[in-house]
């Protein structure tokens, strides 16, 4: 059994050992004189001192009050992130040539990995670090330094901050920074050691959490993966879809294969449940909805599926009455069977009145649900930036506030057809997750104001889809992308003559090659244990613990072999981050 089964308890153990860490190493490790123990940075400080961070200034002091310099900073943060430092016969700035000297080889591991720039000749490393200094070395060292260049369109943050905006932006989204009051930040002031001592223990403290929630759905083609329930906490069944009776105007509850719905119960499916069950995995049923449009025969209309069923009591009632009645006893050739709980995926809302509907639709299934103790988890699309068109018909805060759990599909960002334009020039820069679109809606998911109130909700979604283009000539020969599996996928990347490319800018793969067989080139673009950990980071940043998987039977786990490694053990990624 994976250790994901314990981490809840393991979190809370962790954080009753850390809520008493000063008291429990008092016999091993002092507590700093002039920090007194009720001060706000009085635990971060401690903590520095027990992982031998810092020492302080002598004499038992941390220097409280006082400025820390450049060389501190870059020392401690080298230490707190763990890095193999290097120290090359000469130092790389004219003010750091003496090898001896306790910041040396922290600064030039600093500038090998990008953390400062040698932009100057000096480094100035006794010279007091300023606070937009401080956070501009933190985002870099997280990895951020291209996606905070990206970040300019979203504006200050701050009143007082006109440079270096993007790493700000980040430092703040992600609760490492606080302004002054009056939205100042002080970019150019001076930071004392205290502050710098707690905007490293919030930095590590995010960064090194574990994903205490693993969710899965197991839906079409899952069966070949369904050992990988014993990792989940939580499985969602792809087992039902609302559709339209036009002959009885009435909208049913499918979960049979009728009408070509993918979404059926299938034969056998009393083994997946009850493996879930003896796992100890929470059962949820999928509700899938699509608001394509349909023609009402009672009014002579056309309207959105979705907005029919969530905007008018009488369509409403009924259907909830179906998803309870359907979650609480679900009766397939005589064998019933019961699930804890559901999944709405109601997907491509648009709208105020939709939004407004959507909510009264979630209250209420929430209060028939609650009569038979069953969870409500909700899933949503993504917030985008200005500019861009979304699914915007989802009220992250009320649904917040109503479900138990919100899942958020922030994937399948790819070009879904290329326009005649885009085919006759090239164009194949369609990443299927870039990093900049998923920052931005757990940035709108996690809004103290509009967002989600209980990050805990929040389980951010990895979708395992491909999309590859083939180019004859320079252009483009296929409107539609095509989705090969990642069996084939995997066993191309592993032929000689293919390159295996990463975007740094968009934080995922791609794969270029020639195809003898047709005479194309080709652009591939797929998730790999790469990007889906920097979704994992990102997402922990923000303060997000929970993940979903979009689905078993389609989740890479391949072993590495031979001498060229492609990044495809994607399950074996996922879960080194729920392990202590």
């Amino acid at each position: 059994m994976y250790q994901v089964k314990k981490i809840t308890v393991l979190i809370l153990i962790s954080a009753m050992l850390l809520s008493s860490l000063a008291f429990a190493n008092e016999g091993t490790t002092e507590i700093f004189r002039d920090v007194p123990e009720n001060h706000w940075a009085s635990k971060a400080i401690h903590d520095l001192r027990l992982m031998k961070i810092t020492n302080g200034i002598g004499e038992n002091q941390f220097g409280m009050g006082l400025t820390i310099s450049r060389g501190e900073f870059i020392t401690f943060l080298a230490k707190l992130m763990e890095w193999d430092l290097i120290k090359p016969e000469e130092g790389s700035f004219i003010d750091n040539r003496d090898t001896t000297k306790w910041y040396y080889g922290p600064i030039e591991t600093a500038l090998q990995r990008g953390v400062v720039l040698k932009d100057t000749d000096k480094f100035r490393a006794e010279e007091a670090i300023t606070r937009e200094e401080m956070a501009v070395m933190i985002v870099r060292a997280l990895g951020y330094d291209s996606l905070a260049k990206q970040l300019t369109y979203l504006g200050s943050p701050f009143d007082d901050v006109s440079e270096n905006v993007g790493y700000i932006t980040i430092a703040r989204d992600f609760q490492i920074i606080n302004g002054v009051g009056n939205n100042l930040f002080k970019p150019y002031d001076t930071a004392r050691r205290e502050e710098a001592a707690v905007m490293m223990m919030k930095m590590y403290e995010r960064l090194k959490q574990p994903i205490n929630e693993l969710h899965a759905f197991y839906a079409v083609r899952s069966a070949n993966q369904i050992d990988m329930f014993q990792a989940l906490n939580s499985v969602g069944f792809g087992w039902s879809r609302l559709e339209y009776d036009p002959e009885n105007n009435q909208v049913l509850l499918n979960t049979t294969r009728d009408n070509n719905n993918e979404f059926g119960i299938p034969a056998g499916f009393s083994q997946p449940l009850t493996l879930a069950k003896e796992n100890n995995v929470s059962t949820q049923l999928m509700v899938f909805a699509e608001n394509h449009t349909i023609f009402n025969t009672d009014t002579k209309t056309n309207i959105p599926l979705i907005e029919y069923i969530v905007t008018k009591p009488e369509v409403r009632k009924p259907v909830i009455d179906a998803i309870v009645g359907q979650v609480n006893a679900t009766t397939v050739d005589d064998l019933t069977v019961s699930f804890d709980g559901v999944v709405i995926d109601f997907e491509s809302m648009r709208g105020e009145i939709v939004k407004e509907s959507f909510n009264i639709f979630l209250t209420e299934l929430k209060q028939e649900l609650n009569k038979s103790n069953k969870l409500l988890y909700v899933a949503v699309h993504p917030a985008r930036p200005a500019g861009q068109a979304y699914y915007d018909g989802y009220d992250f805060k009320t649904i917040g506030d109503i479900a138990d759990k919100v899942i958020l599909m922030a994937h399948d960002y790819y070009a879904k057809q290329l326009t005649d334009a885009e085919m006759q020039r090239g164009y194949t820069l369609t990443p299927l997750s870039p990093i900049g679109e998923i920052y931005y809606a757990l940035k709108s998911i996690t809004d103290k104001d509009t967002g989600v109130q209980d990050v805990s909700k929040i389980w951010l979604q990895f979708s395992l889809d491909t999309v590859q283009w083939k180019l004859k000539e320079g252009q483009v020969i296929n409107k539609y992308p095509y989705h090969p599996s990642y069996e084939a996928v995997q066993q191309r990347l592993a032929m000689d003559g293919v390159a295996i490319n990463y975007s740094q800018q968009n934080q995922n793969p791609y794969a270029t090659f020639f195809d003898s067989r047709d005479e194309t080139d080709n652009v591939l673009w797929y998730e790999d244990a790469r990007s889906i950990q920097a979704k994992i980071d990102l997402g922990k940043m923000f303060g997000v613990q929970g993940i979903s998987l979009w689905r078993l039977g389609n989740i890479p786990n391949y072993e590495e072999y031979g001498s060229k490694k492609v990044y495809l053990d994607i399950w074996q990624q996922i879960l080194k981050n729920t392990e202590k």
